[in-house]
This record gives C-alpha cells, structure tokens and sequence, in this order.
C-alpha cells in the first residue's frame, strides 16, 4: 500500500506547505480545530490525513452528515436514501465550517497530487464510501481533479475588486449616483447612532472573549451552539487576525473577524449584542472595504452567498467543487444533474454583472 492514513495532524506538521494561498488550508488553522474540539462526533466531521508515498499530503473528513460545507447536497443524499442506499458516511476534502476557495492537496507538482488523488479515490471506493468530494476548489489545482473524472459543480459568490482606490470616497465615486447615495445612506444611520470601530491587531484574551460573545448570539438566535469553540480562535495567534469592534456609548456592542494573507482580505465571523440596521453591512463591508483599501489589498472575500453584496460593489465569481460517487448509476445522474446546474449558474453569473452599481460596467 503506497500511502497511510493518520488521525492526528500533530505528527504530520512537516508535510504542510509554509507559503499556502490562504490563511485556512496551513497547520495552524487545521490543528487549532482539531485540538479545540470543533470537530466533535456532533458536528459530523472526523479528521483523516492522507499521506502518500510521494510525499504529498491530503486533509480529508469523514462525513455523517453535510452540515458546516456550504455546497448543499441534501437531495443527492435523499436520492441515496430513496433507492435503499447510504450516502452517509461520505469522505469531503475541505476546510470545516470555513468556505474559501484554496488549494486541496499538499504536493511538489500536479503529477505527484494527481497520483495522490487517484490513491485516496481508490481508497474511498474500497472502503465503501458513497463519494469523495473536494469543495471550494481554487483554479491552480481544478484540473488535477478534471484529469480523474471527478463531476464539476460551479457556485457563484461575490468579491469586492480593488481598482487601485485611495480611499473609501474615492471607491463611492466610482459606483452610480443611486447606488453612492443607499451606500452614504446607511453608513450615515451607524454615524448617528454614534457608533465607532476599532480594528486591533494585538488581540487579548479579553478582546477575543468580547468576540466570542457577539459570535456566540448569532447562533443563540437561531437555537444553534456555535460550530467553533473560543480555545480555537485564541490558538490562531500565528495566522494575525484582525478584529474590528463595534464601540456604542464606551461599550463592545459587535465584532467581525478578518484574515489578510498576501494582497487577499478576508472576513470570517460576526456578531453583535443589538439587532441595528445596517450594523451589519457597516462592520463585515464596509469597515472591510476600508481595511482592505488602507492595506493596499487586491480583493475582500467577505464569505460566501448574499445578492445584496452586489449594489454594495461586490462582483459575482464562479466558485467551483469536484465530486466523485462511487456508484455509477448515480454519477451519471448527479453529473447530469451539476451539468443543469451549471447552465444556470452561468446564467445567474452574467445577470449579476448587469445589476453592478459602477458607472462604467
């Protein structure tokens, strides 16, 4: 056998590539959920770790259900169960609770990760697993998973583009008279409210307990416990997060969370103590936007999903996700059914663009 399966990325450090793309495939963000108990039997993802004889290296998770991934399949698994089959265990190569687009696979070239790939497939099948997927796939390595037949499925989410802009008025005046003056709109209703931010670098324990507790409450809302622990983000240390505080009359009223890596923001997690209009949009765009343009970065993702992100000047961009279904009868039903999908994405894709708020197109 040309590889084995470890549990515990502890005794793998070595393998992981320093220089990674984003701040979320490396050790320090894949360890700290596993040390931290986010990955839990209840939250369905359990922690493998693919080490081939070439010595590339693939995080993938033991599946029992498809919560915390963001590429909804529940009617492919409600097809499984329809025809007597188990769709559940399944194997996903991603990075949990977190849908940001990045390499999958640790290897020196595409020769050496396609053989890798082709290993961990075989070993998906022998075990019985119903499928592997690999999700939020970035482009430098989208056609390792082409070259071994895996279906496409394409998705469309919304990253802000910086036009070399020097400030945040100097980005409103690139947008349309109607789409400057809902922005000017809702940053003036926070301005009233006399509500302030402050972005801090040099993170306390008491800087991340006040985080924890607005992260916390946007899932008490809904009656769900949140998938990350407070231990997880105080062990991120090394990967410099960036909180920005909400102050309203000298007190924390809500947090948002970013992560720069290169000339790429990110904006992760939120949450705030009042329900506020716009508070919202201030916080995780707006303020990142600002952040974004004062570090001279080339994009801000701000998270998957939301057409409103579009009039606030974030433009549409195909995300993409690679599957493999043991059973063929059911690869080619699903790999009809993502062809569909596709048709419409792409359509989707094109109609966003024409809703942009820019004065140029």
């Amino acid at each position: 056998m040309g590889y084995t399966i470890e549990k515990n990325s502890k005794n793998l450090s070595d393998l992981f590539i320093k220089d990674q793309s984003d701040p979320f495939f490396s050790y320090e963000f894949l360890n700290s959920l596993e040390k931290n108990n986010c990955l839990d039997e209840d939250s369905g993802w359990s922690a493998n770790y693919f080490h081939h004889k070439n010595n590339s290296f693939i995080p993938f998770y033991e599946k029992n259900n498809s919560q915390g991934e963001f590429v909804f399949d529940y009617s492919w698994a409600n097809a499984f169960h329809n025809h007597g089959r188990h769709y559940y265990p399944k194997l996903v190569m991603s990075i949990p609770f977190t849908p940001v687009e990045g390499n999958r696979i640790y290897a020196d070239d595409d020769d050496k990760a396609i053989e890798a790939l082709k290993d961990l497939r075989k070993f998906s099948d022998e075990n019985n697993y119903s499928s592997l997927h690999a999700l939020f796939v970035g482009q430098e390595q989208r056609n390792i998973f082409k070259e071994l037949d895996f279906i496409e499925r394409l998705d469309c989410n919304f990253v802000w583009q910086n036009k070399n802009y020097l400030s945040f008025d100097d980005f409103l005046n690139s947008l349309t008279s109607r789409h400057r003056k809902n922005i000017k709109k809702e940053r003036d209703y926070i301005k009233k409210l006399n509500i302030e931010f402050q972005v801090i670098e040099n993170i306390t324990n008491e800087d991340w307990n006040d985080f924890y507790l607005f992260y916390s409450i946007t899932y008490a809302v809904r009656g769900q416990r949140p998938y990350l622990t407070s231990a997880f983000f105080k062990d991120l240390k090394s990967l410099k997060p960036i909180i920005l505080f909400a102050h309203k009359g000298g007190q924390r009223i809500a947090a948002a969370l970013f992560f720069q890596k290169n000339t790429k923001l990110y904006g992760r997690y939120w949450g705030a103590r009042e329900n506020i209009n716009f508070l919202h949009f201030e916080a995780c765009y707006y303020q990142g936007i600002e952040l974004a343009i004062k570090r001279e970065c080339l994009t801000f993702d701000p998270g998957i999903q939301g057409h409103h992100k579009l009039k606030r000047g974030f433009e549409p961009v195909i995300n993409t996700s690679y599957h493999w279904i043991a059973e063929k009868a059911f690869r080619d039903a699903i790999g009809d059914f993502c062809a569909k999908e596709a048709q419409h994405i792409h359509s989707y894709f094109e109609d966003s663009k024409k809703y942009l708020p820019y004065k140029h197109g």
